[in-house]
């Protein structure tokens, strides 16, 4: 878990580093490529294992409820900081 998080810190020293390195400019394309080639070969990997398509609707379902539970706490619990952390500037403006 170290070594996972020295690397997140890493990576935030070498973005704050590339942006001032025109270069660079073209790493953001890179991520989403290596991220979608990915998804690509974990689609590959669930659909070779015979055990998880056997469970599929029920995974399924599962999946789906917490999918949603996590979006709608993400975006109340987004709201409700927003509206802690911001309040005070909108009531100045006022």
């Amino acid at each position: 878990m170290f070594y996972l998080i020295m690397t997140f810190f890493a990576g935030i020293c070498a973005g704050f580093i590339r942006r001032r390195i025109k270069a660079f400019s073209h790493v953001g394309k890179a991520v989403s490529l290596t991220v979608f080639v990915m998804l690509f070969f974990l689609g590959v990997e669930i659909g070779s294992d015979e055990h998880v398509l056997e469970n599929l609707s029920t995974l399924g379902l599962r999946a789906f409820v917490l999918a949603v539970a996590g979006v709608a706490g993400s975006v109340i619990l987004s709201m409700l900081l927003y509206k802690a952390l911001f309040r005070k500037e909108t009531e100045n403006r006022i």
